[in-house]
């Protein structure tokens, strides 16, 4: 399910940051994933792709880009907040930092990152499963600004996280903002 990683894409897009490394990651990794190529994990944070062949030999247009991208500004304001209240510290994300460069990240020890954010406190009005899913984009945002040549790593981890464990989550977005 590619939805993950383009809504994701869309949020980290929205993320605001001048640094240039970080805007070449992100330009990287959007290209990747816009030619017809999906990120893989190896199951220990590793990072390797997998070629998508389309019925036509080339990627197809995405009729849902704009859906997404809608839909990944909403979840980036969302995360606006995070950032407001310094929910997450410097902490937490320079220990999922020093995890993938000692290639130990995991979704697991990913998740314990997510719960450790959560923990402080969850935003007023907003359900645990879409505060996980968020909290889980922003960390990614956050590592990715802090070393701006982990950000592939750790948005594959975080997308695979996402994907089992905000799906439903996620899916209510989706057709909230596809009315």
């Amino acid at each position: 399910m590619m939805e993950v990683e383009l809504i994701f894409v869309a949020f980290l897009k929205n993320q605001k940051s001048g640094d240039s490394d970080y805007r070449f990651e992100l330009g990287s990794l959007e290209k990747l994933l816009g030619h017809g190529s999906e990120l893989e994990t190896d199951g220990r944070g590793g990072v390797g792709y997998r070629c998508i062949i389309e019925p036509d030999g080339g990627p197809q247009p995405d009729d849902d880009s704009e859906l997404y991208r809608r839909i990944g500004a909403q979840l980036a304001e969302m995360g606006d907040r995070f950032e407001q209240d310094g929910t997450i510290t410097s902490e937490v994300v320079e220990g999922l930092v020093n995890d993938i460069l000692s290639k130990s990240l995991t979704e697991d020890r990913f998740a314990d990152a997510v719960k450790s954010v959560l923990s402080s406190s969850l935003p007023p009005g907003m359900e645990v499963e879409q505060a996980t899913m968020i909290a889980a984009m922003s960390l990614t945002s956050r590592v990715g600004k802090s070393v701006p040549s982990l950000l592939q790593n750790c948005f594959t981890t975080a997308a695979a996280y996402i994907r089992r464990n905000c799906s439903s989550s996620l899916e209510q977005i989706t057709r909230q903002a596809d009315r």
